[in-house]
């Protein structure tokens, strides 16, 4: 008799807690935080003096990135040629066909696939769809790499950008997005913010494990 009053009692106690349960989901939860307003910017404006390039080129450096200016594109080839061996950067990977077609006007070499051989770095190429100056970050889509390890396992990522492809903040980028592409047209995005970095157990900072570990934008004005 007493086992039979104990499971009485359990299931008293059970059919007490579900009632709570379902009366906390029944009622209609206060408005704590009804000042809140939801449809402002909050991040802070862009300086009308820097405008969106320098406020990009002063975040993008902030968080680790290589910034390096040029007037053409020409230019940009001719840095890119004396730049690849200086840095290492040899052989180039390339899985873009706009840059791919733009590394063969100038007649620079790339490979389609990544070299893991002899322990080398792989260096990835790539152009990309928008920069983003609040955040100093890269928007890229597949319409640019066609390959998403392009940017996912090199150990540097270059991106070709022009002054024009600068916008103010996410909003703006997704806005634009969204009229230069349809719904047959449409490809994944990723925004890059800087190298890859993590802290390890001893909050030691490390750079490049889950992605790149140096990152540098060509930026031309034209």
């Amino acid at each position: 008799m007493k086992n039979h009053r104990g499971s009485d009692k359990g299931t008293t106690n059970k059919e007490q807690i579900l009632t709570k349960v379902r009366n906390a989901i029944i009622e209609k939860p206060e408005a704590m935080f009804e000042d809140i307003d939801l449809r402002t910017d909050t991040w802070k404006p862009i300086k009308e003096e820097d405008g969106n390039a320098i406020t990009f080129v002063q975040h993008f450096k902030d968080m680790g990135g290589i910034f390096i200016y040029l007037e053409s594109e020409a230019e940009f080839g001719e840095c890119l040629k004396q730049l690849a061996p200086q840095n290492e950067w040899e052989p180039l990977w390339c899985t873009g066909r706009k840059m791919q077609a733009l590394l063969e006007k100038y007649g620079l070499d790339y490979c389609t696939t990544p070299n893991k051989e002899n322990k080398q770095k792989i260096v990835s190429i790539t152009t990309c769809d928008y920069l983003i100056a609040q955040t100093g970050s890269i928007f890229i889509s597949d319409d640019d790499t066609e390959s998403r390890r392009s940017y996912a396992e090199p150990d540097v990522l270059l991106v070709l950008a022009h002054t024009d492809q600068i916008v103010s903040g996410l909003k703006e980028a997704l806005q634009r997005q969204k009229e230069k592409l349809n719904a047959a047209s449409a490809t994944q995005t990723v925004i890059i913010t800087g190298p890859s970095r993590t802290y390890d157990i001893e909050q030691e900072l490390i750079q490049g494990v889950f992605g790149p570990r140096q990152i540098a934008v060509f930026l031309i004005d034209e």
